[in-house]
Order: C-alpha cells, then structure tokens, then sequence
C-alpha cells in the first residue's frame, strides 16, 4: 500500500508515519478530529466535497491512510473564522491596497487579520463582482481590498482589471506560494553551492516575466521570422540580426535563415520554443497613435534590429519590473519567519527547516500557465532567464521562483498604471527536490503560506506609514 500511495501522490515512504494518524503531509499540522480517531476523521472528509473523490479513490483503505493520502485538503479552513451569511457591502470611493493571492489559505488568512478588530485591523464586510468574493476592512491602518484570484495566468488577468475597475486601488501587493527555482547555484549540480530560494523563504522579486510566452518553430537551428506575424522574439536569448535574416529570407529577399542559439531553448521534444516579448499598451503608449494628417494609426511591429521609434512602435518588453518605491520598503522589512510548525506547547512538532526561512528582496520571478515539477525544465528557467531589462546577466538577476499567477497581474498593473509588487514563499522546488512538487506543496503548504502572510502585513503596514508621513505623494 505504501508503494502504491508513493506513486500516486509522489511521496517517500510512510510506513512509520501511517501508524499516527495524527499526522499529515503538512509536517505535523493537526486537522481538528485527526486525534478523536479515524471514524471521526472519515466524516470529516465525508462533508468536504473534494474530499469525496479521494474517499472514493482510496474508499478500501483505512480512515488513517486516507487521512495520510489526501493531506490538507480539508486542511486549514477549519482554522479560519467562518463568514456567515450574504455579503452585503458595497465598493466604495476610498483609496485601498489591493491583496490578491491564488489560493483559498493565503486570502483567509488575510481575513483573519481584518477581523481582529481591534483598531488597526477592520473587517467591514465583503461584496460578490462576478462571482468572486471580496473583503473590505482596515489592516494594520490601512485601507484595503482582498480577494482570491484561483490558480492561473488568465484569473490572476481577470481578477486583477476586475479589481482595478471596481475599486480605487492605489497599490497592488500579490502574494502567495510558489515554486523555488532557486537560481543557478540550485541547478549547476553541485550540492555544496546554496540554493537561494529555499523551503520556507519568502521571495520578493525586483521583475516578473511570461516563462512560456513562446513561438513553437518547426526546427531548433534556424530563428523563426516572428515579426511578420507580427511576435517579438526575445532578442536578448536571440540575435535580432538573425531573426532578420530569417525574415528576409522569408519575404522573398534572398540570403539564408539566421542561426538560431539553441542553448536558449526547452526542446524536450519538436516543440523547440523560442521565447518572445509581449506587446503591452496603457495610456502611455495606446495602441493607435495619430499620423500627421490626424487619423489614427494602429502602432507598428519594429524591423528585427532596427532603432526603435516610441511614437510609431509597438511597446514589447520581456520583464515587467515591480514598483520601485513598494521594492524599496521591501527591503527593510523586519519579519520572523516561521521554521516550522509549533504544536500545542509552541514547541516544533518536526524538524525546523534547514537553512531558516529569510527574506530575500531583488532578482527575478517568473510566472506561467504551467505548473512547473520538472528538474530539467527548473534548470532551464535558471540558466536561460537570468537576466534584466537590458539583456545583462549577473550576481543579482537569478531566477529564484516560479508560479502561475504573479506576471500576469504585474502586466494589468504597468498597463494601468498602478505600482505593484509580489510575495511570494516557497513551499516546493518546482521538481528540484528529493519528493514530487505537488508532495512538497502539500508538506510545506501551511509554513510558506504563514510566512508570506506575515510578510504582507508588514508590508501593508509599511506602505501606510509611508503614505502618513509628511509630504508623502505614494
């Protein structure tokens, strides 16, 4: 039974742990009735609906093995204050930080805060827009909005313009788990060299870009002509004189093919993806401007390798930098950050984490429709992304995190012109580890949950001192 539940959830052996079904895979949390024995347990599961497709999956097990299997599904939720009834509250006028996170834990946790009430923190009740709940209240002096955006590049885009349209949103802070790329030292295959991101951390990036935004070629040895369609490719992990070859080739002017640099590409298979640049509009640069004559002209695709003309060209960029002001009150947080999970007497249930959990403020974050639990592509992402806004690559541009949800805000956010900035902790190596990433999320869940929470109060409440001090204009 251990073997078959190792590969149906990714996990090492159990055997010693099974015995407890007080335990679970988030490395000693207790779910309430675990301890009252696994007929208890059992209903427990029976009243959550997602847990019925696991009761019936595992439904010839015993109630502690089930228990084990399935982890925290119905997991922190019973921690969490209950909000009854309808919601009855309204959008209003008043300038609020925006919270928005993927996950049910992290925005309750958030909740939770507000409704202390106790001054600094207010829970003033919540309003359904489209079917997604958001929270109004006061934390730590600072008005806010909170809502849970679900997993995904295209929610995280609804839900953030979503957010943006319905209130008044002067800052926008995204939060959440993520997966730990760790940056080259956790990739160049030796164990002596630190990983930077490590189980537990929470991880500020400087910039956030699309991993997976791509141009799937028909051969990994020759650059695609992307600016016909129009596409900009990523001219700094390809040459733009080559993909200018390629596309005076491809119009018919003779010549060959530029080479492309295959180093800079994921060819698991004949996909051979060439990473390209994503056009962005905003009030600063709209996607039509007016000719000489007054009519309006839709912004052009720039020649691969021309100079670029701002008042005629599409605006494409790669990296989607956070808020310059928000980076720099990130990196004087003072935050203690949790090792591990205290039991009933405070003290650790498990091993603490090892090196502790730390901030880390700068470097890259990258977000994609995937959900990444590949080593080879984890590797790839830290060799081939780390780079900044001008295509240079050192000491401070590694790739630490990766997720599915954090660029496409960051994107709505530059083109509404909001200051933005993410946190986000790691609960898993993105396929780094001894242990599948899904089984590592599930061991490490409710740690990086609890610390980026901690962090993002802090954060808040940073911003709204910033804001009361004399002559603040931010």
């Amino acid at each position: 039974m251990a073997g078959f539940l190792r590969r149906t959830i990714g996990l090492r052996p159990f055997s010693a742990k099974l015995a407890n079904p007080t335990w679970n895979l988030r490395r000693g949390v207790k779910i309430g009735l675990y301890a009252k024995g696994p007929e208890a347990t059992a209903e427990v599961f029976k009243r959550e609906s997602a847990s019925m497709l696991c009761l019936r999956l595992f439904g010839r097990l015993p109630a502690a093995a089930i228990a084990f299997a399935i982890g925290g599904l119905a997991a922190a939720s019973g921690s969490h204050a209950e909000i009854r009834g309808e919601c009855t509250a309204a959008p209003d006028a008043a300038p609020r930080i925006a919270l928005i996170s993927a996950y049910n834990d992290e925005n309750e946790r958030i909740i939770d805060e507000l409704r202390r009430d106790d001054g600094a923190n207010r829970y003033a009740g919540c309003t359904v827009i489209n079917g997604y709940r958001f929270a109004i209240g006061r934390l730590r002096g600072a008005d806010v909005v909170t809502v849970l955006s679900n997993v995904s590049t295209v929610n995280a885009t609804m839900v953030t313009q979503l957010t943006l349209d319905r209130f008044e949103i002067s800052h926008i802070v995204f939060s959440g788990i993520a997966g730990g790329v760790g940056g080259l030292g956790a990739s160049d295959g030796d164990p002596a060299t630190a990983n930077e991101a490590p189980l537990g951390a929470v991880v500020i990036p400087r910039r956030w870009g699309f991993h997976q935004e791509s141009y799937f070629n028909q051969s990994p040895r020759t650059v695609p002509c992307a600016a016909i369609i129009p596409l900009g490719l990523n001219h700094v992990l390809q040459s733009a004189e080559a993909e200018a070859e390629s596309c005076r080739y491809a119009l018919g002017e003779g010549g060959a093919p530029g080479a492309a640099n295959e180093a800079a590409l994921f060819a698991p298979d004949d996909a051979f993806a060439f990473l390209r640049n994503t056009n962005v509009s905003s009030s600063k640069r709209p996607q039509h401007y007016l000719d000489a004559d007054g009519v309006q002209k839709l912004r052009r695709f720039p020649f691969p390798g021309t100079a670029p003309d701002p008042a005629q060209d599409m605006h494409m960029q790669f990296w989607f930098p956070v808020d310059e002001t928000l980076f720099e009150l990130a990196q004087d947080l003072d935050v203690t950050l949790l090792d591990c999970l205290p039991g009933p007497e405070g003290s650790c249930e498990d091993e603490p984490l090892k090196p502790a959990p730390r901030i880390i403020v700068g470097e890259n974050g990258v977000s994609g429709p995937a959900f990444v639990d590949n080593a080879r592509y984890r590797k790839y992402l830290a060799r081939t992304l780390n780079f900044d806004e001008s295509g240079n690559r050192r000491a401070d541009t590694d790739v630490l995190v990766v997720d599915m949800e954090t660029t496409a805000a960051a994107m709505v956010a530059a083109s509404n012109g909001v200051p933005f900035i993410a946190v986000r902790a790691v609960s898993d190596l993105a396929g780094g580890g001894e242990e599948t990433a899904a089984g590592e999320l599930h061991t490490f869940f409710a740690i990086a949950a609890e610390n980026q929470a901690r962090t993002v109060t802090e954060l808040v409440r940073q911003i709204h001192l910033s804001q009361s001090r004399p002559g603040s204009e931010n």
